[in-house]
């Protein structure tokens, strides 16, 4: 009766199974599909190195180009900060026309008025001196002039005039001045751009190295569930022909294609691991218009590994952390900028003593004016009468003369007469003192200098702080590396001993001394071991980019120099 039921629901379970289709062919239809990804061409494959992925991120990453033009642009500052010594030359051409009333007969004119003409052309070069704070001027004029002033002996008269004047600064800005702190401040931003481009690339070279590894573990995982899929159809298979010659019950090949279904389910689920890992290294390291690459399938060709040998000592790592780490180099230019700050403001608080000398240099020339004045006639007609009286009295007349006044021939000419006089140096004007500016109360400066004093403090606590911060993210990357190291030979040996568990349960079940359930059950742990063993290597590799990172020696890790 027992045995009767038993063939009964054999019967049912085969007709429920026959009723229910053929599932097996959908799975088989389903394994022979090709992977369907969004956007990904299956003909195009590239084969891709750690250090391609790297060069490429360097070359594209739009972060890395933006912190490149950063440093450019600071650099143009730096150039535009030196500009203010630059010589500056200016030149000018005017000509003047003035009728000007006047009162007094002795200036001449007519009509109760003096007409002028001026055309003055003017040139003056300017050059700071960066050494000490001077300034140095030279300026030359030209001016020719014509006047209704029947008292002027010249005219037209040119006039040439050079001067030349040195200011030199001997308190105030004679050690620095707004000038030299700006360039001071410029350098300085320069170095923390530099150091910051460095510091991005070793982010995004750690970044892409996740990445990668991250792929690599999502493309392998794909394979393990691939062959986890396999061994549960070879499975199947195999219950299927036990049952067909009667030693193993029709139950069992409902069990083996519930856990096939399951496994391919995990098995598409990883195409989706694979999708976006592989687009998470892709925007690290494509432009967006880079349309082939990014239609392209990205096999990675490098497989985790574990570095033998003996661990880096704590104080080692730490001493290259505290050495290379762009964060520190950082906080030091920062420190110099507030000490170009507040050495400036102290300067800015004392008294401006300014030292100034001026030398010049005039010529002049002109053609003698033809017309004569009232005091000229009226010597001529006086010098008539007396001559004339002289006569009959049988004296000597006086001697002819112009007015008493006469001009030598060296200021008769124009404007190149005017230019020779000038440079005999004849006539010279020169200058020297001290000008002297004494601020009564300079609040300004003041609180300026004790602000920048309150930030470099500011600037030092937060230093320390990193400091901190940089030791626990070394101790933190160290541990990680030697866990995961760890981890790596427990996965190996686990994985060992699930393969060999598997292979005793198969021969068991072979042998009829097992059941399905024990061997796809053994089949998991040997997929989740190998998975684990897969994860372990992974986080391995990445544990060793962070510690690289940490210390900031990924550049030289990687073989990699940013310019």
């Amino acid at each position: 009766m027992f045995r009767s039921g038993l063939l009964m629901m054999a019967i049912l379970v085969s007709l429920s199974i026959s009723a229910i289709g053929d599932p097996m062919a959908t799975v088989l239809a389903q394994g022979a599909t090709v992977e369907r990804r969004v956007g990904i061409d299956p003909s195009r494959t590239v084969r891709m190195t750690l250090r391609e992925a790297i060069l490429l991120a360097l070359e594209n990453n739009r972060d890395i180009e933006v912190e490149r033009l950063n440093v450019q642009m600071t650099g143009l500052d730096l150039e535009a900060s030196k500009g203010i010594y630059d010589p500056t030359m200016t030149a000018s051409l005017f000509y003047d026309r003035r009728n000007t009333p006047v009162a007094n007969p002795l200036i001449g004119g007519a009509n109760a008025g003096l007409l002028t003409d001026n055309l003055t052309g003017t040139a003056s070069i300017a050059q700071r001196l960066q050494g000490q704070g001077g300034t140095l001027q030279a300026s030359y004029s030209n001016d020719r002039g014509t006047t209704q002033n029947v008292f002027n002996t010249l005219n037209p008269q040119f006039t040439s005039t050079f001067n030349l004047s040195f200011i030199q600064p001997l308190w105030k800005n004679r050690q620095t001045d707004p000038a030299r702190r700006q360039i001071r401040l410029a350098r300085k931003r320069l170095d923390i751009s530099d150091s910051q481009f460095r510091q991005r690339a070793i982010e995004i070279i750690s970044q892409v190295q996740r990445a990668y590894w991250d792929l690599v573990f999502a493309r392998r995982d794909r394979e393990i569930k691939r062959e986890s899929v396999e061994l549960a159809r070879t499975q199947l298979a195999h219950n299927e022909r036990l049952v067909e010659v009667g030693t193993l019950a029709p139950a069992d090949i409902i069990s083996a294609r519930v856990e096939l279904e399951r496994r391919n389910d995990e098995a598409a689920a990883a195409i989706d691991a694979i999708q976006r890992t592989e687009n998470a290294l892709k925007s690290l390291m494509l432009q967006p218009d880079s349309s082939a690459l990014w239609q392209s399938e990205v096999v990675p060709v490098e497989m985790p590994e574990v570095e033998t040998g003996n661990s880096l000592p704590l104080a080692d790592a730490l001493s290259l952390a505290m050495r290379n780490r762009p964060e520190l180099e950082q906080f030091r230019l920062r420190g110099e900028l507030n000490q170009i700050d507040a050495e400036y403001y102290r300067n800015q608080s004392k008294p401006q003593v300014d030292f100034v000398v001026n030398y010049g240099i005039i010529g002049l020339a002109g053609r003698v004016r033809t017309e004569e004045n009232f005091f000229q006639t009226s010597n001529a007609l006086l010098t008539k009468r007396v001559n004339d009286l002289s006569v009959l009295a049988g004296l000597q007349p006086l001697p002819s003369n112009d007015g008493g006044f006469s001009l030598p021939a060296s200021l008769l000419g124009g404007s190149g007469q005017s230019l020779w006089n000038m440079l005999q140096n004849d006539f010279r004007v020169w200058r020297v003192g001290l000008n002297v500016t004494l601020p009564l109360r300079n609040r300004t400066a003041l609180a300026q200098l004790g602000r920048a004093v309150a930030e470099g403090k500011q600037i030092e606590i937060q230093r320390q702080r990193l400091v901190q911060g940089i030791e626990i993210e070394v101790r933190n990357a160290l541990q990680s590396l030697e866990t995961a190291r760890s981890r790596v030979e427990s996965a190996r040996n686990s994985r060992l001993n699930a393969e060999l568990q598997h292979q005793s349960e198969q021969r068991k079940f072979d042998a009829g001394q097992s059941t399905s359930f024990f061997v796809l059950d053994r089949q998991n742990a040997l997929s989740a071991s190998r998975g684990r063993e897969l994860r372990a290597l992974t986080d391995y590799t990445k544990a060793v980019a962070e510690l690289q990172r940490v210390m900031s020696t990924t550049l030289s890790s990687n073989n990699v120099e940013v310019k």
